[in-house]
């Protein structure tokens, strides 16, 4: 054999070596979609949801699934997430990764005893990525026993397109890594969504509809128990609409899981939860609201509603007066009339009235949860950081802060479009 023969088998050989797998086949994982934690008598209660892909997209012998079959709920009692995980691989084939989970769902029972434990494993775990979402819910296994998408195919997709609507709206925009960064740097306090179920068990099966078929799977959407708790809102912008708590929304719904309103946090202790409404309100002031649609109820015609497409023209603005603790807050925001009354028609007062309103929903938004809660939830002594000439001086500065002890005015600025293609009623 001569050398250059050799030097063809060496490379051939090595060529084969490189393109090896060495790794797992696909095939051989299963992907957790999200993760829920419920406290149990001895640890927590880990309900893993994952992807059914013969359901997504259909198997050797399956045309594809429907809302309720794409995913599979399991729940299995461990002490941590990891040994959780290491139960469940014996119970399904495959080994289960987090590598593509969404969300993790957190009962309120854990949130009020704190997340740091629980977001430093999300943080140091390579498999969990920096950007997945955390949302609280009085029964987190509840919740995703209710996740039944009726119009998407990949849950991975429903989740995605629920909790991350950058057009504002009534979900925070917060996510996992930027909860971990807010309560270990100490600069301000966050907001997480919150989630819920709707009530209510009253399904008609086909034998109620008159087909005289029992036993069908295919049932009507459930009557909302919980749609009756629901409260209005009754000062500021959005007056006249309800105040939506997760489980609220849906009169009749075939998907009982919902998501809106606000889990409060104080570092990374839960202490409390707002509405629909007053999450409009909250991303207003972090400055995320595009192409928001909101309704509200003029004074002077309580009886109409007004809807306005929202859009922020710039940053919120504020001006901290730190020896008076006072804060004035600057918003200037843009809307497009979509629909409104007659008598409303080329009047220019109802940019006047409408900032007005949002002056009122802002600055009451930020009494309840700055003096009634003692929430920073704007990062107000986040921004004197820069005054202090070390850490340590604003560590001993940040303990002595009081969010009760601040008082807010804003000022908004509020320009209506004049685009000629407002639906008068």
């Amino acid at each position: 054999m001569n050398k250059m023969m050799l030097k063809i088998i060496t490379i051939v050989a090595v060529s084969l070596m490189l393109s090896s797998c060495v790794g797992e086949e696909p095939n051989d994982i299963g992907y957790i979609t999200a993760l829920g934690i419920d406290k149990a008598e001895d640890g927590y209660n880990y309900t893993i949801q994952f992807a059914n892909p013969t359901k997504i997209s259909g198997g050797a012998s399956e045309s594809g699934g429907t809302g309720g079959d794409i995913v599979e709920n399991l729940v299995v009692e461990a002490p941590t997430v990891y040994a959780a995980i290491s139960h469940a691989d014996s119970i399904v084939s495959k080994d289960l990764s987090l590598s593509h989970a969404k969300i993790i769902v957190i009962s309120e029972e854990i949130a009020k005893e704190g997340l740091s434990e629980i977001t430093d494993v999300v943080a140091r775990n390579n498999d969990i990525r920096p950007d997945i979402y955390i949302a609280i819910a009085e029964d987190a296994g509840e919740y995703l026993e209710g996740v039944k998408p009726v119009v998407e195919l990949n849950p991975v997709k429903y989740y995605q397109l629920t909790y991350e609507n950058k057009k504002g709206g009534p979900v925070p925009q917060n996510n996992a890594g930027e909860f971990y960064m807010a309560y270990t740097s100490g600069d301000r306090d966050c907001a997480l969504p919150l989630a819920g179920v709707a009530g209510g068990e009253k399904e008609k099966s086909d034998t109620d509809a008159g087909t005289g078929e029992e036993g069908s799977q295919d049932q009507s959407p459930s009557e909302n128990d919980k749609n009756k708790n629901a409260k209005p809102v009754e000062n500021g912008f959005g007056s006249g609409t309800k105040n939506y708590m997760p489980g609220e929304a849906g009169v009749q719904v075939k998907n009982k899981s919902e998501t809106m309103g606000i889990a409060v946090f104080c570092g990374d202790t839960y202490i409390g939860r707002l509405g629909s409404s007053d999450a409009d309100i909250y991303n207003i002031l972090m400055g995320e609201i595009s192409n928001s649609k909101a309704t509200f109820y003029d004074e002077y015609n309580p009886d109409t509603p007004i809807t306005m497409s929202l859009e922020e023209k710039r940053a919120p603005q504020f001006e901290i007066d730190r020896e008076n603790k006072k804060v004035l807050i600057k918003l200037k925001l843009e809307a497009e009339l979509l629909s409104i009354p007659k008598k409303h028609k080329n009047s220019p007062a109802i940019d006047i009235r409408a900032g007005e309103m949002v002056d009122r929903a802002t600055e009451d938004f930020l009494h309840r949860v700055y003096n009634g809660m003692g929430s920073d939830l704007l990062g107000i002594r986040g921004k004197f950081k820069r005054f202090f000439l070390s850490n340590q001086k604003y560590r001993e500065y940040v303990k002595t802060f009081d969010p009760k002890e601040w008082q807010f005015e804003v000022s908004t600025e509020l320009r209506i479009k004049r685009t000629g293609m407002t639906y008068y009623y």
